[in-house]
């Protein structure tokens, strides 16, 4: 029972001793500077948002695969008209102004 007891206690002792050592390498490291630990989360948040565009893409193309050819068309020509409101630009073309009748 003695020994049992003792063999309990050196394997604790080694347990605390190897936790020590382990503790103590990881005090000696340096600590990263303010501005190595903001470019690191900068590239972190640019791969993350990567990532998140590429998969956006791949969810778009999928979507686009299975629609129809009119539904594909009529996409495409709302997706100009928005590009074209984004700019601040007309809706309606010159031509399309020009010649529209007029409300009495």
């Amino acid at each position: 029972m003695t020994q049992r007891k003792n063999t309990f206690r050196i394997l604790i002792a080694i347990l605390f001793a190897f936790g020590m050592s382990l503790g103590a390498s990881a005090q000696n490291e340096k600590p990263k500077s303010a501005k190595k630990q903001y470019k690191e989360f900068q590239k972190l948040q640019e791969d993350r948002k990567d990532q998140q565009e590429r998969a956006m893409d791949q969810k778009r193309a999928k979507h686009e695969r299975l629609q129809s050819k009119e539904t594909k068309k009529r996409m495409k020509k709302n997706e100009r008209k928005m590009k074209r409101l984004q700019k601040n630009k007309h809706c309606e073309t010159f031509f399309q102004r020009l010649f529209k009748k007029k409300p009495r």
